[in-house]
């Protein structure tokens, strides 16, 4: 081994038997990654660190459940400054006036558990990265040791966390200005926004099809194209769930610009099928970064409706829109969709919109009845069925 390797990994905090051990299962790379994102050694059991940190061992442990750690077995030394100021850190920050939390810390865990599941998520897509340079690197020859130097002095984690450090600086300042800004704000959980939903048309038969790395690329592509669009128009992703984008927008017509523009971007898109959007406005309430209740529930169901290309927005969306601007709605068939009751159907263009827009298409009247008649919505969720609806104009 690299004299300078072992020198590196000693001062991480690693010991000697720790490297031999190492060097023997051919387990270097891993280790210095180890170490280079916890440098320290371990020096505590689970007991030592709730002593030292001052916190109710009962409340410790669901602070690490909930940030998505199964429990430490009784007496393993697994912890180490870092976590006795972390909680430190939590007893002392949260246990203020701004920071209130009740006396149960269930709101508390609400928190933890989001920042948990998001840096998890974060964590995943790092670490796929991470990954897949280090089996490039073995395939072109390089060994174990060599690929730990490699990783020694390739990831400046400090570095990254700063960027984690700005980046969740500038979204809490916006997420903090929407707020504080709104103008009646009333229930800090429920407020007016328009919700949209994108998906492509036919992924399922798609990603029978295409193989592991080819889906991938799809779908990334996908979301590029998704959280530029969401963004250039102030938008906000909500989540994304295989082929389907959630957003949000504080305005009705953002939104459905949004929504315009990924059925357009995806039709021109090489890679991508056709995508269809559903958008509906109205109260939701927010929790935990998601969004809940009727006007999303209709904005999900929506998109079930929708032919290939289109767009389909509810009636609130075009009471908001129907006097802008540059903004062409046609009604269509009302529907009945299971559990929210009859709805009125509009399909949202743009004078831009038309000029790009593909053969349009509206919902069959005497079909449509008769679905009604057959069970009050049921089937509205099948897309076969209502992409049988449709007749061209």
């Amino acid at each position: 081994m690299p004299k300078k390797l072992r020198t590196w990994l000693r001062k991480h905090g690693a010991t000697n038997d720790e490297i031999d051990r190492a060097q023997r299962d051919g387990t270097l790379t891993l280790l210095a990654i180890e170490r280079q994102l916890r440098p320290v050694r371990t020096r505590y059991d689970f007991d030592a660190v709730v002593e030292r940190s001052g916190v109710q061992p009962e409340s410790a442990r669901r602070l690490w459940r909930a940030l998505g750690f199964a429990d430490a077995p009784a007496g393993a030394v697994r912890f180490d400054d870092e976590d006795v100021e972390a909680l430190r850190t939590l007893r002392e920050q949260l246990f203020t006036p701004l920071f209130a939390v009740d006396e149960n810390l269930d709101g508390l865990m609400q928190q933890v558990r989001v920042v948990g599941a998001a840096l998890a998520r974060i964590a995943e897509v790092q670490s796929d990265r991470v990954v897949g340079a280090i089996n490039e690197a073995r395939a072109a020859g390089l060994g174990d040791e060599e690929v730990a130097e490699t990783v020694a002095t390739a990831i400046d984690w400090p570095r990254i966390a700063a960027l984690l450090d700005y980046t969740m600086r500038l979204q809490l300042r916006e997420a903090l200005r929407r707020k504080l800004t709104a103008g009646d704000p009333g229930d800090p959980g429920a407020r007016a926004l328009a919700v949209g939903f994108v998906d492509l048309v036919g992924y399922t038969a798609l990603s029978q099809e295409l193989d592991a790395s080819e889906l991938a690329g799809l779908v990334d592509r996908f979301v590029e194209i998704a959280y530029d669009t969401v963004a250039e128009h102030e938008g906000r992703v909500v989540k994304t769930i295989g082929d389907e984008v959630m957003f949000v927008a504080d305005d009705a017509g953002a939104a459905v610009r949004i929504a315009l523009l990924l059925t357009e971007r995806s039709a021109v898109d090489d890679l991508l099928p056709e995508a269809r959007a559903g958008v509906a406005w109205g109260t939701v309430v927010a929790l935990e970064g998601d969004y809940y209740g009727p006007v999303v529930n209709l904005a999900r169901r929506m998109v079930e409706l929708a032919r290939p290309g289109s767009v389909l927005a509810s009636a609130p969306v075009h009471e908001e829109l129907r006097d802008r601007p540059g903004m062409r709605f046609q009604r269509l068939r009302s529907r009945r969709i299971r559990d929210i009751g009859r709805v009125e159907v509009w399909r949202a263009r743009t004078a831009r919109h038309d000029r790009l827009a593909r053969t349009d298409a509206t919902l069959d009247d005497d079909r449509d009845d008769r679905d009604d008649q057959r069970d009050d919505g049921a089937g509205d969720g099948a897309r076969s069925e209502v992409d049988e609806l449709a007749q061209t104009e």
